[in-house]
């Protein structure tokens, strides 16, 4: 049976385009980039060329980009970076509550730490309170991190408009935006946007693991929090990766390429799949934004009476991968924060499903899946006590 793969938010797999390049750099462009060598020189060379690709597909005209592990450790190194020397005491940070951990547990260090910390609220439908972040934003506010796409139910940030209230009451504010569930479906230009900071991850947008990216427009930086010897970048020192540095601005490359196409694609999927759920499986409620205002790769329903874990599990055993946020399906069994910060109660929470898309999925899978997911529920529903 071939796999249904639905949790594309997660992680996707690597484009046959990007293992063909990883495969040719490890085997002929392996080289670190060592002074006074004509392979070291190369070395620096396919960097710079990496660096140069990346800020132009994200509208940044000059700046800097530092290689990182992936979009979480990129966002700890922006947030401590800049934070290294700050009288914690006399400094405000401000995210909002559903944010990335990435983010959000960074903050909540550096509150225990003594910062005084803000997480702004949203409203049912996962967009940030505008009303409370102006509340939150004053003279000693350094940072305000957001992440573009939300990524449990799919909300797009209205950016451009959260940037304007954070500088219209700060001037100096620093922006860090988490773009990596956004790359595939959404245009970001940093320049044109007044983005100090973005981070994106290679395994999101169907490039390798364990590579990411900060891009950083020019005259902004952080500090360093990891010391060692210095290749290219006193902020991430140690040997570079260079086949997934590579490969990562290839892929991000193709994602931008695509991006349209992508877009189309996903979203033929979504409409049908909201569609079959609307009208076949009763007392489901949509988490995020309603169809044409979420990010058209993201899907996210909690189903009234049951757990999303054993909707998970059951499709599973059909070969069909999705998520949850069901709290049994979590480490710490907490009732998961996304949906409780959007008004889902306890029941509603432990009942959801999130189904995300990508460019190995097609109407036929979207059809199995639909096909397996209404008797599961019913069956669910048939042995359940929570009625």
């Amino acid at each position: 049976m071939n796999l249904i793969y639905l949790d594309n938010y997660r992680t996707t797999p690597v484009s046959d385009f990007v293992n063909e390049r990883i495969n040719e750099y490890n085997k002929e462009n392996f080289f670190l980039p060592v002074s006074f060598t004509s392979k070291g020189t190369e070395a620096a060379e396919n960097i710079e060329e990496a660096k140069n690709k990346i800020m132009n597909c994200f509208g940044c005209g000059g700046g800097e980009v530092v290689f990182t592990m992936g979009g979480t450790h990129a966002n700890n190194l922006v947030i401590s970076g800049l934070l290294r020397d700050e009288d914690l005491s006399d400094t405000e940070i401000v995210t909002s509550v559903i944010d990335h951990p990435s983010i959000v547990n960074v903050y909540e260090y550096y509150r225990k730490k003594g910062a005084k910390v803000h997480f702004v609220k949203v409203d049912g439908q996962g967009y940030i309170r505008e009303d409370i972040l102006a509340e939150k934003i004053n003279e000693k506010t350094r940072l305000l991190s957001v992440t573009l796409v939300n990524h449990t139910i799919g909300t797009v940030q209205k950016i451009k408009k959260i940037i304007e209230i954070a500088r219209n009451r700060n001037s100096k504010i620093k922006i860090l935006l988490d773009a990596c569930t956004a790359v595939n479906s959404i245009e970001i230009n940093m320049d044109e946007l007044g983005i100090d900071f973005l981070t994106f991850s290679g395994h999101k947008i169907y490039g390798p693991r364990g590579i990411g990216a900060i891009v950083s427009r020019k005259g902004v930086t952080f500090k360093p929090t990891i010391f060692g010897t210095v290749t290219t970048s006193t902020l991430m020192p140690g040997a570079d990766n260079i086949p997934g540095i590579l490969s990562l601005a290839d892929a991000l490359e193709k994602a931008v390429e695509n991006r349209k196409s992508y877009v189309s694609h996903t979203m033929a999927l979504q409409k049908k799949l909201i569609e079959f759920i609307d009208n076949n499986i009763p007392d489901a409620i949509i988490n995020g934004p309603k169809y044409g205002e979420r990010a058209t790769d993201n899907v996210n329903y909690s189903f009234r009476f049951i757990e999303g874990e054993s909707i998970m599990m059951f499709l599973d055993f059909e070969n069909i991968i999705v998520a949850t946020g069901s709290a049994c399906a979590s480490s710490d069994l907490k009732v998961n924060y996304i949906l409780s910060a959007i008004g889902r109660d306890h029941e509603l929470s432990h009942g959801s499903l999130r189904m995300t898309l990508g460019w190995l999925n097609d109407e036929k899978q979207i059809e199995k899946f639909c096909n397996e997911l209404k008797p599961i529920v019913e069956r669910l529903r048939n042995q359940s006590t929570i009625k």
